[in-house]
């Protein structure tokens, strides 16, 4: 039987409103929680069914932040009896002379006190499900093209998302080896210019969260054709700009639009011509002048087309002799003696093209001192060079000269001379 019934039939059992009819009865509590150790029986489950709740955060899954929220949540306890206590034990302190009105409320408390624990350990456990939860539940790459079929020079668009998206999920999207922006809706959008006549084959890389928050990664690929109008029109274009340079590779495509690539072939009047790839060439050229690009083919009427372009030949441009980021000008003494030497650098130009620095001559002048002068070899400041380099103080000034650098084309220029006052 129950502990609370025993006491209710020990002290008279219940009256017509349902309470106790001995309310002040005080020996009942004491005879049956002390003396015949119910007390103590209760101290023991109230100490275990909290360590049941407090178990169940165990382990490496949860923190000792979380271990000690549910420490703090789980009301149901046995407070320790106060030092300087008459009362030896939990069972007697509470128990002890105490009248059963009191015994009956706090029995009921521990009661509520179980059930508030019970539902603080469920509201936790929840909360920490539904942290890593993420609400989806079919995954798959989409790619969705503006079209399959494309006419040489038009846009290619494609969107390519995770379907079911979250934005939990966080996906990272990747495209013919490239990463691109999501938005907020999971999609990243992907442009390119169709200019090589075939089929072309567009992959994507989706890295993603599941519902239950575990990294997982999806490919996808689709196929799509470039084709060229059907009149047959021969296309040459540059693949940088209307002008080859002397010394670099030069990118240009040709076709004919309505003719598959192998039923074409493309040439140039002066320098090589190297193809790279389906409507895909390079080209190389040593002379300054004019070249012409010609692309033929047969129709299938049999009869021949073909067309020419005209590109200028030019010499790549000289570059700019530089000390650090500077061409000239003032420089502060510590910036100043911190460089290494110097540089050819050229400014915005569209080709990948590096001039090497043979010589240059450099000249001291300071103000009541004979000018010191330097042939130095290489970019590099040499010894001598750099003994001048560190001797520079406000007011000096310093001359670059007879800059000797060999570009890609293997010519050799001399570049203007620059110069530089100290502060």
């Amino acid at each position: 039987m129950p502990i609370k019934d025993t006491l209710n039939n020990r002290a008279g059992g219940l009256d017509s409103t349902g309470w106790v009819s001995k309310l002040d009865d005080q020996e009942a509590p004491t005879s049956y929680m002390i003396d015949q150790a119910k007390g103590s029986e209760l101290e023991a489950k109230i100490l275990e069914y909290r360590q049941k709740f407090l178990d169940l955060f165990k382990g490496s899954d949860f923190s000792d932040a979380d271990r000690q929220a549910m420490d703090q949540a789980t009301l149901l306890k046995v407070d320790p009896v106060p030092a300087g206590s008459d009362q030896k034990d939990w069972a007697t302190y509470t128990f002890h002379q105490m009248p059963i009105v009191s015994v009956i409320t706090m029995l009921d408390k521990f009661k509520g006190d179980a059930k508030n624990t019970a539902s603080a350990a469920v509201d936790k456990l929840k909360n920490r499900v539904s942290q890593e939860e993420i609400l989806f539940d079919s995954f798959d790459v989409a790619i969705v093209p503006n079209s399959r079929n494309f006419i040489t020079g038009e846009d290619i668009e494609a969107e390519v998302f995770l379907t079911a998206s979250s934005s939990q999920s966080k996906p990272s999207i990747s495209i013919n080896g490239r990463g691109y922006p999501v938005d907020a809706g999971g999609r990243a959008k992907y442009t390119s210019k169709a200019s090589s006549p075939g089929k072309q084959t567009l992959s994507a890389n989706i890295s993603y969260k599941d519902g239950f928050g575990n990294q997982k990664s999806v490919n996808k690929s689709i196929d799509f054709n470039i084709i060229t109008p059907p009149d047959h029109v021969a296309v040459v274009s540059p693949t940088k700009m209307n002008v080859f340079y002397i010394g670099v590779d030069n990118p240009v495509s040709a076709s004919i639009t309505g003719l598959r690539e192998d039923q074409t072939k493309a040439s140039i009047s002066s320098g090589s011509m190297t193809k790279q790839g389906p409507g895909n060439y390079v080209v190389r050229v040593t002379e300054p002048g004019t070249a012409n690009v010609t692309v033929s083919g047969t129709k299938k009427d049999g009869s021949a087309i073909s067309k020419s372009v005209e590109f200028r030949i030019k010499r790549i441009p000289d570059p700019i002799p530089r000390i650090g980021k500077l061409s000239g000008g003032s420089m502060p003494s510590g910036e100043f003696k911190a460089q290494q030497g110097l540089r050819a650098a050229l400014d915005d130009f569209v080709f990948d093209a590096k001039f090497d620095v043979k010589s240059f001559e450099i000249t001291r002048a300071a103000k009541g001192a004979d000018l010191e002068i330097n042939l130095n070899g290489g970019a590099m400041f040499d010894g001598k060079s750099r003994s001048m380099i560190d001797k520079a103080k406000p007011g000096d000034i310093y001359y670059f000269d007879k800059i000797k650098v060999v570009g890609p084309d293997g010519t050799q220029r001399i570049l203007s001379s620059i110069a530089f006052k100290v502060m």
